[in-house]
C-alpha cells in the first residue's frame, strides 16, 4: 500500500497486500464475543491474489484483519467472484447488499451475521476500513466507494419532521395506550429510529401510527411500507389453507408429488409440513438460498431444486431447522401448479383484496419503485449500542422487485393488522370469507410439538408460530399476558405481530432499528406486555 494520498496500486488480497494491511491499524482480537470471523473463498482468483482468506472484523470497534486462510474454518463461509469480495468489504452500502443479488455466490453458515458485519463496516468506527481502502486497487467489475464520508451511500441523513397527522396519530395512540407508547418513545432514537405499530381490540382499531426516522431524510407515518420480513409467512400459509380447504393441497404429502424436479438430492421425502414448520432435514445455516436470496428466480429455482441434502433416517426425530427463505421459496412454486396462479397475483386478489390490504405488495413492480423506492424504510442495525447504520437489506430495486416469499412483503403495518382480524374472524373479512373457520382452526393448531431451540422457538402452527410460555419463560412468544392461544409471527429482530383469540386482539409492531436477539426479545416484550397492561388484559 502507499500512503493515504497517494495513487493505488497494490492488488486487492495479493500477497503484497495481505503483508501491509497488519501495518495500517493492528487486527482485532479474535477471542470477544464482538468479533466476527469469516472465510472468503474467491472462485476467479487473478494470478498474484490468494484464493482464501480470513477475515476477522471486530463489530463493536471497527477493525478489520485480513490473513491468509488457515485452521479449523470459521463459522461463516463465504464463496464468491473477486470483485463480489471486494464490494463486500470495500464497496458502498448498496453495492454491499447488491453481492447477494449477484446469483454467483454462496453462504454457509450464520447468515444474519451479514446484518451486523454491514453496519460495521458502513460506520467504521476508527476509520480501519478507509484505511485499507486508500491504496488497494479496485478490480475491475467492482463498485468504488466515495471518498468523502459525508457523501456515501447510505450514510446518516436528517430526520425529516413528522407530519401533522401522524402526530395526531400518535396522540390517539398515547390516549389509549399510554404505556405502550411511552416504551416505544423509549426505543425511537436510540435501539431504532422509527417505529410503526397497529393495535385493534374486537376489530376496532385502537392504534396505527409511525414515530421517528424510516430512512434518512424520510419520517415514520403510518403510510410508511416497512418489510415486514417473516412476518410476512402466515399470508404464503393462509394461501395454502385456502387450496387446502378446497381439496386441491395435502401438506402431508411430499412435495415432490406436486413438484417432481424438487424430489432430487435426498428431498424425495419432503413434505409441505415439514417446511411450514421448520423440520426439514436441511441445517438454517445451510439453506440453498444464502447468497443468491435476492438473486434471479432462475438461479434461484436451480439452487433450491437442485440442493442435495442428507435425508432423515427412518424414524429418526425431526429438529428445529428454521428455514428464512429456502422453504418459502419453494412453496410458493406450488401455487402455480395447484391454481395456476403465481403466488403474487393468488395472495392479491384472494387475500389482500378481501382483507382490504390494499397498500400491501407482495413484492413491488419497477413502477412501485420509481414511485417510491426512495421512501421506502431501511432497516438500521446497531452493534452493541452503537449507534443504528442504515443499511439495503431488501431495499435495493433488484431486492423489492423480485418475489423471495416470506421476507419482502411490504405495507403499512395496519394491512398486516387486517389480516390477523380476517383470522381472528374465523376467516371471514371485509371484502367476503377468506378461509373456513376449521381451516383457521388447522392454520392455529398445534401441528409442532416436543421440539425447542435455543432461540425461544418451541410449538409451530400451519406456517405460524405461537405461544408457547407455559413451557417456561424462555419460550415466550408475543407477550407474558398473551393467552396460549395466541398465534402471529416474528420479523428477525425488528417485528412481531399477533392475534389472541382469548382477548380479540391483534398487534403489529415494526421497529426499524435490528439489535441482537437479547436485546430485541427484551425491548419487543416491554412494548407488547404494555399493550396488555394499557387494555387491562392482565
Amino acid at each position: 500500500m502507499t500512503s493515504r494520498t497517494g495513487p493505488a496500486t497494490t492488488a486487492f488480497l495479493s500477497d503484497s497486500w495481505l503483508a501491509t494491511t497488519a501495518t495500517v491499524l493492528p487486527a482485532p482480537d479474535p477471542l470477544p464475543r464482538s468479533t466476527v470471523a469469516f472465510r472468503l473463498t474467491l472462485t476467479d482468483p487473478p494470478s498474484g491474489v490468494t484464493a482464501a482468506t480470513d477475515v476477522l472484523f471486530d463489530l463493536e470497534g471497527g477493525r478489520l484483519g485480513v490473513t491468509r486462510a488457515g485452521g479449523e474454518a470459521p463459522g461463516l463461509l463465504i464463496t464468491l467472484p473477486y470483485a463480489a469480495a471486494y464490494d463486500l468489504l470495500f464497496g458502498p452500502a448498496r453495492a454491499r447488499v447488491e453481492v447477494l443479488e449477484r446469483g454467483d455466490v454462496t453462504v454457509v453458515g450464520n447468515f444474519s451475521l451479514l446484518f451486523f458485519v454491514d453496519a460495521a463496516l458502513e460506520r467504521d468506527r476508527e476509520g480501519h476500513v478507509a484505511a485499507l481502502r486508500v491504496g488497494t486497487v479496485v478490480p475491475p467489475g467492482a463498485v468504488r466507494a466515495p471518498d468523502a464520508r459525508a457523501g456515501r451511500d447510505g450514510g446518516r441523513g436528517t430526520a425529516a419532521a413528522a407530519p401533522l397527522a401522524d402526530t395526531e396519530a400518535v396522540a390517539r395512540a398515547a390516549e389509549a395506550l399510554p404505556r405502550t407508547v411511552r416504551e416505544l418513545r423509549r426505543e425511537v432514537g436510540g435501539s431504532t429510529p422509527g417505529a410503526q405499530f397497529y393495535v385493534s381490540l374486537d376489530g376496532k382499531t385502537l392504534a396505527d401510527a409511525g414515530l421517528g426516522v424510516a430512512r434518512p431524510g424520510v419520517a415514520m407515518t403510518a403510510d410508511s411500507a416497512p418489510l415486514w420480513y417473516c412476518c410476512a409467512k402466515p399470508l404464503l400459509a393462509v394461501a395454502l389453507g385456502r387450496l387446502w380447504e378446497r381439496g386441491d393441497f395435502d401438506p402431508y404429502l411430499p412435495v415432490a408429488h406436486y413438484l417432481p424436479e424438487f424430489g432430487t438430492g435426498g428431498k424425495a421425502a419432503i413434505t409441505s409440513m415439514e417446511l411450514l414448520t421448520h423440520t426439514a432435514p436441511v441445517p438454517t445455516g445451510e439453506d440453498p438460498l444464502h447468497g443468491v436470496v435476492g438473486a434471479p428466480d432462475e438461479v434461484r429455482l436451480r439452487r433450491a431444486f437442485g440442493a442435495v441434502v442428507e435425508p432423515r433416517p427412518p424414524g429418526a426425530p425431526a429438529g428445529i431447522n428454521y428455514s428464512q427463505w429456502w422453504a418459502w421459496f419453494v412453496l410458493a412454486q406450488l401455487l402455480p401448479v395447484l391454481d395456476g396462479r403465481d403466488y403474487a397475483d393468488y395472495a392479491e386478489e384472494e387475500i389482500l383484496r378481501p382483507c382490504g390490504m390494499d397498500r400491501t405488495r407482495v413484492y413491488l413492480t419497477p413502477d412501485d419503485y420509481d414511485a417510491y423506492g426512495d421512501r421506502l424504510p431501511l432497516i438500521h442495525v446497531s452493534n452493541l449500542g452503537d449507534t443504528p447504520q442504515p443499511g439495503y437489506f431488501w431495499s435495493t430495486r433488484g431486492a423489492t422487485t423480485r418475489c423471495i416469499p416470506g421476507v419482502n412483503t411490504r405495507g403499512p403495518l395496519s394491512d398486516l393488522g387486517r389480516l390477523l382480524e380476517m383470522l381472528l374472524a374465523g376467516g371471514t373479512a371485509p371484502g367476503g370469507r377468506v378461509l373456513s373457520p376449521t381451516t383457521v382452526a388447522a392454520l392455529t393448531g398445534r401441528h409442532r410439538t416436543g421440539l425447542r431451540d435455543r432461540y425461544g422457538n418451541a410449538d409451530w402452527g400451519f406456517g405460524v408460530r405461537l405461544e408457547c410460555r407455559s413451557l417456561g419463560p424462555e419460550f415466550t412468544s408475543f407477550s407474558r399476558h398473551a393467552s396460549p392461544r395466541a398465534f402471529g409471527h416474528d420479523g428477525l429482530w425488528t417485528a412481531t405481530a399477533f392475534a389472541d383469540p382469548q382477548t380479540h386482539l391483534a398487534v403489529a409492531v415494526h421497529l426499524n432499528g435490528k439489535v441482537e436477539h437479547e436485546r430485541h426479545r427484551e425491548r419487543i416484550f416491554r412494548i407488547t406486555n404494555a399493550v396488555h397492561q394499557d387494555l387491562g388484559l392482565v
